[in-house]
């Protein structure tokens, strides 16, 4: 998880922190007299000098655990805070809140099995707390205990040193308290989360939220009772605050066991006689419900409100029985029939002892439960999609709850998605609203030294004046951790008279544009912490479509239709709308039964438009509105990986979907390879990365010579895809003549590569054409170069239309053309040196600039009928016990049905230009 999180920490005093966040202390006085101060300081002190609970605070970071022993360390954490849990009930620490001891036992909806310490939860809340294990949903401020030590602590604020410090044993600590956080956001809508430390001695104060997290001084909290004071000024503070300005979204209404929106949502998780199996295949319509409720369905306002059988608002309290009685007139059915996969995923999205939610989108209401799809850290855009009940109209919908990056001319999805809808292209999910949630965006990034307004606490002060914080500590020069490193491997340079810390009011940066608007890009030369900071904004979108992963394709030939429809959406948006999606990955594309002239058919979904960008028209040049590079690590070209601040182009994006079908066939289609095969090339191909220096990497050397030599490769033996149960010979390779067709997979993966291989070997020769010229001019010399449009000829592609007869009719499944050869099959030649190409590589090359050829290639594939596909070619996740390979294996398991093992690459751009709404 740390990998997600890199250069996102910013240093505040806790002063500021709270004059800044928590501002209130009336009352404290009273609350919290002299006497009572000088006897929690008292407890906090004996139990902190208990035999065992006390260790050498000054071990070096790096030392090998030695004594205590386990159980010690165990017994020290948990003296400490078992004394904590003793003076909240005699003196509550947070009034209006009570502390919840949680080490030993973990959640039993948490499948990640975590135990923080305990927390802080809402005396509003106590009839619902769960005794002794985290109650990841109510907790408002999160508490975690370490005995003591340097060693232990996750941040360093000491001269010299970096707030991320790298040191094993504090960066494991750093990534513990991400992921307790991770589980907070996930379990409840959050804007923001506080979070205590205490670390033996000391405490500090943490803020998290999308961007990254705020931390304080490590301050002592038990030697004297003015250090126990200045524990008890946060923790009365934080309860004087409201729950909105705790971090708690205040848009999510949860609702009550009683509601009448949770029993409604009870009533519609339960299956339905009449839901419709999705299996793919021909139907009899005379079967199908009257009232079959389908994904394009929108039944309008359900007349179950006229009746009184629902309430308006599903928070209110009911009693079926009372506030809804029965109807003797009506005869139809409360709940519409839909496909039974939508029903059964609602229905594992309610699990017992998990909240639920009533939030708004665009006026309209929805109810949801546990997200069907989990972020995949804290740092980032924390997408969550869910199925969701629309209220007004009763249907399933799906609703992605997400934190955007907000900057300038970044259009939103779902204005993206509405262009898309208006245009008529396919195979996109269909927008029903979409809106920003209030004002609600990220506090952290606003002290980011690239973007932000605002100035963090981290300074370098002058060794005659350096000013000294609350803890006795001089305040930290806190340097960044690549010096400087912010994009591409890009240097920021340091000023000859670094930064001072200040206490006081940050001042704003001058604005860079003379004073014009309020866009502004910091251009100051010092190095300081949170260069990976980016602003994000709360943002909900609802589609009506809700589809299956894409994982759950039956057999290859469906896949391939599914990647077709797919390259066809992408293709209809770039010619219709000149938009380009920018994030083709597995995760990305997903299926939706659907009926179509008496056939149930499984159609691809093109989904998460949210970093697709619209090409500018004419003369217009492209504005700096986020980085070029984005995408999922897996599935990025080969160039885009290596040029990074290259626009992605067509090319980039057919390549993607190489990589995602590559990824998907091999994880899950029948072929000559073992499970650890399957391992060793995912490591291989996808998780590999070539380090070029200055915090820049690109892709592995096994994805490069795959392309080169248009083969797929493990170890050294070729991937054969399987029809059935075909001998292998002594190189596992299946034996041809056997009377087992070819694999179609085969040949149109081999097709794919050849194309790709003819595009990298025409743009190798140019660029070394273009250095041969650069060469001259710098010798006043114009060699002669022959013109590229001499060489590639057009190539006229008459096509005629192809149907199958068979799993489904073809002119049912798509509307692509088939070409009347394969004009795509490789004559290309690798060599070590650049040279120039056939012009049949030309020409292969030229195939990528346009959506058709792929098209094409795919259509023949799946409507020739000498092809034959297998329908028992779909096997097991190959990849049900990977993990992959450091840095990423401590930083999370690899999820690879829905999401990848590399995080969405985000990187900083030095001259984005962020949205600023405030004056």
């Amino acid at each position: 998880m740390m990998s997600d999180g890199r250069n996102t920490t910013v240093f505040l005093h806790l002063e500021r922190l709270m004059k800044t966040y928590l501002p209130s202390l009336e009352g404290f006085d009273e609350a919290f007299p002299e006497e009572k101060i000088a006897e929690i300081s008292t407890a906090l002190k004996t139990a902190y000098t208990a035999p065992g609970a006390r260790k050498q605070e000054t071990a070096p970071e790096n030392a090998p655990e030695t004594a205590p022993k386990k159980g010690s360390k165990v017994k020290a954490e948990k003296m400490i805070s078992m004394a904590w849990a003793q003076i909240d009930k005699d003196h509550r620490l947070c009034p209006g809140h009570a502390l919840n001891l949680s080490e030993d036992n973990p959640e039993g909806t948490d499948d990640k099995r975590y135990k923080i310490d305990g927390s802080f939860i809402s005396d509003a809340d106590k009839d619902s707390i769960v005794p002794d294990v985290p109650n990841w949903a109510l907790q408002r401020l999160s508490v975690e205990f370490k005995r003591g030590g340097t060693s232990l602590d996750a941040f360093d604020d000491h001269p010299g040193k970096t707030l991320e410090n790298e040191a094993e044993s504090r960066r494991l600590v750093r990534g513990q308290l991400m992921s307790y956080a991770e589980r907070v956001f996930t379990y409840q809508h959050r804007t923001a989360l506080f979070m205590i430390f205490v670390n033996g001695l000391e405490f500090r104060v943490i803020r998290w939220d999308r961007s990254g997290c705020i931390v304080t001084e490590a301050l002592k909290y038990v030697e004297t009772a003015e250090d126990t004071k200045r524990l008890l000024h946060f923790l009365y503070a934080f309860s004087k605050t409201s729950p909105e300005q705790q971090g708690v979204d205040t848009t999510a209404v949860p609702l009550s066991k009683d509601s009448c929106g949770w029993k409604r949502m009870d009533a519609l998780s339960f299956a339905h006689l009449h839901d419709v199996n999705e299996t793919e295949g021909e139907i009899d319509p005379s079967t199908m419900p009257n009232d079959f409720l389908g994904p394009a369905d929108d039944p309008g306002r359900s007349p179950l409100f006229e009746r009184r059988l629902l309430h308006d608002d599903p928070t209110a309290m009911c009693h079926h029985q009372t506030d809804h009685p029965p109807d003797p007139q009506r005869s139809d059915s409360d709940i519409r029939p839909v496909f039974k996969y939508v029903r059964t995923l609602f229905r594992k999205s309610l699990p017992k002892g998990w909240p639920r939610y009533k939030v708004a989108v665009d006026r309209r209401v929805y109810l949801i439960g546990k997200p069907i799809t989990d972020p995949s850290g804290l740092i980032g855009r924390g997408t969550r999609g869910y199925v969701a009940v629309e209220w007004e109209t009763q249907r399933f919908v799906f609703l992605k709850d997400a934190w955007r990056p907000h900057y300038v001319d970044l259009e939103y999805e779902g204005a993206m998605l509405q262009k898309l809808n208006d245009a008529g292209v396919s195979c996109v999910p269909t927008l029903i609203c979409h809106g920003p949630v209030r004002q609600q965006e990220t506090e952290t990034s606003e002290y980011s030294p690239i973007t932000g307004h605002k100035r963090s606490d981290a300074g370098c002060p002058d060794d005659d004046d350096a000013e000294v914080n609350a803890s006795g500590r001089p305040i930290a020069p806190l340097s960044s951790r690549a010096k400087g490193t912010v994009s591409g491997g890009e240097a920021r340079p340091t000023s000859s008279k670094p930064r001072r810390g200040k206490t006081g009011e940050p001042q704003k940066p001058q604005d860079n544009r003379g004073g014009k608007g309020t866009k502004r890009v910091r251009e100051e030369a010092e190095v300081c912490d949170g260069v990976g900071l980016r602003h994000m904004q709360h943002y909900r979108i609802v589609v009506t479509e809700v589809c299956l992963d894409v994982t759950a394709f039956r057999y290859g030939e469906q896949l391939a239709r599914v990647i077709l429809d797919c390259i066809q959406a992408h293709g209809d948006a770039y010619e219709k709308c000149g938009i380009v999606h920018r994030d083709v990955s597995a995760g990305n594309i997903l299926i939706l039964p659907t009926i179509k002239s008496g056939w149930i058919l499984w159609k691809g979904v093109l989904s998460d438009w949210e970093l697709s960008k619209r090409l500018p028209g004419g003369g217009e040049k492209p504005k700096a509105r986020q980085p070029h590079r984005t995408g999922t690590w897996y599935f990025m070209s080969i160039r885009s990986l290596a040029n990074p601040h290259r626009p992605l182009g067509i090319p980039d994006e057919l390549e993607s979907f190489l990589h995602v079908i590559v990824f998907l066939a091999v994880c899950y289609v029948r072929s000559n390879c073992s499970p650890l095969a399957v391992h060793s090339f995912v490591e291989d191909y996808f998780d590999g990365a070539i380090h070029e220096g200055d915090n820049r990497y690109t892709c592995s050397e096994k994805k490069v010579s795959t392309v080169n030599e248009a083969r797929l490769r493990f170890g050294k033996t070729p991937i054969a895809f399987l029809t059935g149960e075909e001998t292998l010979d002594e190189t596992q390779q299946p034996l041809e003549g056997n009377g087992q067709p070819r694999h179609p997979l085969r040949d149109l993966l081999a097709d794919l590569l050849s194309l790709f291989k003819a595009r990298y070997a025409v743009e190798e020769w140019e660029a070394c054409m273009a250095r041969v010229v650069s060469q001259a001019e710098a010798a006043n010399t114009t060699p002669p170069l022959p013109s590229l449009a001499s060489i590639i000829s057009s190539d006229s592609q008459a096509t005629s239309t192809g149907r199958r007869k068979i799993r489904p009719p073809a002119a049912i499944a798509h509307d692509h053309r088939k070409p009347p050869g394969n004009k795509w099959k490789s004559v290309a030649t690798s060599s070590t040196q650049p040279s120039k190409p056939s012009q049949e590589t030309f020409k292969q090359s030229e195939m990528l600039d346009s959506h058709s050829a792929v098209l094409d290639m795919f259509k023949t594939y799946l409507d020739d009928s000498s092809y034959a596909w297998p329908l028992d070619d779909k096997v097991d996740n190959q990849l049900a016990e990977y993990e992959p390979p450091n840095p990423f294996k401590k930083a999370k398991k690899a999820r690879l049905t829905t999401q990848t093992a590399m995080p969405a690459i985000r990187e900083v751009d030095e001259k984005l230009v962020r949205a600023h709404t405030g004056s």
